[in-house]
C-alpha cells in the first residue's frame, strides 16, 4: 500500500510537470532518495535547467504542520551527503492525495538542518506550505536553482557582463538610463543600459522590479563592477534651475542671473555622483555613466588570463616519465 501510494505522488508529481512544459523522468527505485529528474529544455532543444526530486506522498508527510510549513524529517547522514554534493539540484516534493496539496523545499546544506538545535543525529526541512509545485512563482525559482558553489556563481554572473566592461575598457561608453516610482513600493521602474562601441549604440533592457528597496542600492548590485557618475550634459538644465535658486539672484534692471555663492562648476562638483532628476515628485529619473572599478578591471585581467592556454596546461612527462 505504501508503495502504491508513493506512485501516486511520483504519477501526480509527472502530470504537473508535463503540464508546465518540463520533462519528467522516473528513476529506478533506489535505497537513496531521488525518484525522478525533471528537465526543462527550449525550444532550440538547448537544455536550459535539469533537476533531481525526492517525492514523498501520503497524508501522513502532513501531520507536522507548524506556522507556513511542513516538517519533512527522518533524514539521515547518508541522504543529506547524497543530495548536498549532487552534481544536479535537488528537491523534495510532498504530495497529499486527500487534498491534492503538492509543496516543494531545496535540499540544500542551508535549508536541511541538524535535529536537537544542531546536536542531533537527524535532519529535517521545512517545506513551505506556500511553495507550491507548480506555479509561476516556483517555476521561475527553479530555472534559478544550481548547485555550483557561490565563487562559481558569482564569477559567471560577472562574465556575463563582460561584454560591457570590455567596452569601456577600450575607450566606449556604457550609460545606465532607469526610472523609478518613488512612491511606490512595489520596486516597479524601467532599467536599461545605453551601449555606445563607438560603431553603434545599443539598448539593453533589464525588466525587473525591486521591492522595497531604493534604486541606489540595487544599481551597485546589478553592476558590482562599475562606478556610477552622473551624465553631466543631461543633467545640466535641471543642475543650473536648482544651482540658479540656491546660489544666485536675479538682476531685473540687467535682465541677468548674479552669482552670490559658489559657481556653477562648484556647486556640481557637490553633488551626489548617483542623484536623480525627480518628476513631479512622482518618478525619479537616472542617466548614469558607468566606468570601471577595482573589481571591474581585476576581473577582466583574471579573465584574460584563464581564458589562454598556459604552459603549464602541457607541461606534462612524455610517456608516463616523470623527472625527479
Amino acid at each position: 500500500m505504501a508503495n502504491t501510494t508513493e506512485r501516486i505522488g511520483v504519477h501526480k508529481c509527472g502530470i504537473i510537470a508535463e503540464r508546465n512544459n518540463w520533462l519528467f523522468r522516473d528513476q529506478p527505485i533506489n535505497d537513496i532518495g531521488i525518484d525522478a529528474h525533471m528537465e526543462l529544455v527550449e525550444d532550440s532543444g538547448k537544455p536550459k535547467q535539469l533537476l533531481a526530486l525526492q517525492i514523498k506522498s501520503g497524508a501522513s508527510w502532513f501531520k507536522e504542520r507548524k506556522e507556513g510549513y511542513i516538517v519533512f524529517r527522518d533524514i539521515n547522514d547518508r541522504q543529506y551527503n547524497y543530495w548536498t554534493t549532487n552534481s544536479l539540484p535537488c528537491i523534495v516534493v510532498l504530495y497529499n492525495p486527500e487534498d491534492d496539496v503538492c509543496i516543494w523545499q531545496r535540499l540544500t546544506s542551508e535549508t536541511i538542518k541538524r535535529t536537537s538545535g544542531g546536536q542531533g543525529t537527524g535532519f529535517f526541512v521545512k517545506v513551505p506550505l506556500g511553495q507550491v509545485f507548480l506555479d509561476d512563482r516556483s517555476n521561475n525559482e527553479l530555472l534559478s536553482y544550481t548547485n555550483l558553489p557561490e565563487h562559481i556563481t558569482n564569477y559567471n554572473f560577472l562574465l556575463s557582463q563582460k561584454e560591457f566592461m570590455q567596452i569601456i575598457q577600450d575607450g566606449g561608453i556604457v550609460k545606465l538610463h532607469s526610472e523609478e516610482w518613488i512612491n511606490k513600493s512595489s520596486g516597479k521602474g524601467k532599467t536599461e543600459l545605453i551601449v555606445d562601441d563607438g560603431i553603434s549604440i545599443r539598448c539593453y533592457s533589464y525588466p525587473y522590479w525591486f521591492p522595497f528597496t531604493p534604486y541606489t542600492e540595487v544599481f551597485p548590485q546589478l553592476f558590482p563592477w562599475a562606478n556610477f557618475s552622473v551624465d553631466d550634459d543631461y543633467y545640466e538644465e535641471h543642475d543650473e534651475s536648482f544651482w540658479r535658486e540656491y546660489h544666485c539672484v536675479y538682476d531685473k534692471e540687467e535682465h541677468e542671473w548674479l552669482v552670490v555663492g559658489d559657481s556653477f562648476e562648484e556647486y556640481r562638483r557637490k553633488l551626489d555622483p548617483m542623484r536623480s532628476i525627480d518628476h513631479s515628485g512622482e518618478v525619479a529619473e537616472y542617466m548614469l555613466e558607468l566606468s570601471l572599478n577595482e573589481l571591474g578591471r581585476s576581473f577582466l585581467t583574471v579573465n584574460k588570463f584563464v581564458s589562454k592556454n598556459q604552459v603549464y596546461a602541457v607541461a606534462r612527462p612524455e610517456n608516463g616519465e616523470e623527472n625527479i
